[in-house]
């Protein structure tokens, strides 16, 4: 696994644009294609975090305001009791 990371790594590293010069003509395009779509996923990773943190934040917010609702609920009613 670890090795197949390396390599993964090092195909990409040299597929990044500095090395257009470098590269033989027949891998240009597929090293192109490859360095292109490593960057459209890891840009996708980063918005699908982005919305489960969004997610995360908006349900734990939600469960809060749920509590302090049932909170003030509470204290109206019981002030209401009271002042009868």
């Amino acid at each position: 696994m670890v090795r197949t990371l390396l390599a993964a790594s090092v195909v990409y590293c040299y597929a990044h644009p500095l090395f257009d010069g470098l590269r033989p003509a027949t891998l240009e395009r597929p090293l192109q294609f490859f360095y292109a779509q490593v960057n459209d996923a890891a840009a996708q990773g980063r918005q699908l975090l982005t919305r489960f943190d969004d997610a995360r934040m908006r349900a734990y917010a939600q469960t809060y305001m749920q509590r302090v609702d049932a909170q003030l609920k509470q204290a109206k009613t019981s002030g209401a009791l009271a002042s009868q």
